[in-house]
């Protein structure tokens, strides 16, 4: 197997972990994820979509997209207890895709995304960093995820709060299924939701 194509297997694995489980992937969408490459694609290409019930609404400037790197074996020898540096990237809104509103249930609304023009130029620095420092040791792995920030409109109901997402790059050209209808207390315990979702304001 090729250094690339195993460098894009690896970025989809964690793609899957950060979602719960590459069960909740389509089959169809993992031919189109394993062709994205991390390390090279264009930042602002980058679009993500998520498709929400209406009780929940994300918030003005709430979406931001995170990356998480974990110390490589060199400076973990060198510095006992280090923890994860988190870097967090500003997300803009645009108008729903068409072609996502065209196949999303009526009773669900579509939000997307793009990365801030100058977050773009700090992403796009910050990668050429993290390659030379995990060239050198100090890098133990990389996620990418996307860290939203929602209010809600009613009291949340009770049972399953389903939710998909969709991710765009250079590579992929269209909107690729990220996870499709996962449901939010699968992965966020059932206090957080309760106590730190806000009610939309009027």
């Amino acid at each position: 197997m090729g250094s690339t194509m195993l460098r894009r297997r690896r970025a989809l694995l964690a793609l899957c972990l950060l979602l719960g489980g590459c069960g909740h992937v389509p089959l169809t969408s993992l031919v189109k994820l394993a062709r994205i490459d991390f390390q090279n694609t264009d930042p602002a290409q980058l679009r993500v979509a998520v498709e929400l019930p209406p009780v929940l609404r994300p918030l003005p400037r709430g979406i931001t997209l995170r990356i998480t790197v974990k110390a490589g074996r060199w400076q973990e020898s060198q510095k006992q207890g280090s923890q994860d540096e988190v870097r967090d990237f500003m997300l803009r809104e645009l108008p729903a895709p068409a072609e996502i509103v065209r196949d999303n249930a009526s009773d669900t609304r579509v939000y997307a995304y793009r990365l801030d023009e100058a977050d773009v130029v700090r992403l796009t620095a910050f990668r050429t960093e993290l390659m030379a420092r995990k060239r050198a040791g100090q890098v133990g792995g990389i996620s990418i995820s996307v860290v939203p920030r929602a209010c809600k409109t009613a009291e949340l109901p009770d049972g399953p709060i389903y939710f998909t997402a969709y991710l765009k790059t250079a590579e992929t050209v269209d909107y690729v299924t990220l996870a499709r209808d996962l449901d939010l207390r699968s992965l966020i315990p059932e206090h957080v939701i309760a106590d730190e979702v806000p009610r939309c304001g009027t």
